[in-house]
């Protein structure tokens, strides 16, 4: 009996685990797959709208949105 209950401990612990480096992959992976292409073409059209005198109000926005995007 004692060996169930050492092997369901130590099978709860292997799902505690992989439940948590799951939700550690699937963080990184939405922050390098939709985020970080997300800030760099705000970033980009950050840029594009600093180039023209008139909207560089507007590009400081995006590089402020693209940043925040990041954190």
């Amino acid at each position: 009996m004692i060996e169930l209950l050492i092997a369901l401990a130590i099978l709860t612990g292997l799902f505690w685990i992989g439940y948590h480096v799951t939700g550690a992959l699937l963080s990184a992976a939405i922050w390098l797959f939709i985020k970080l292409p997300f800030a760099i073409i705000l970033g980009g059209l950050g840029l594009v709208c600093c180039i023209t005198i008139l909207l560089i109000p507007l590009g400081g926005k995006c590089f402020m949105f693209a940043f925040e995007v990041l954190t």
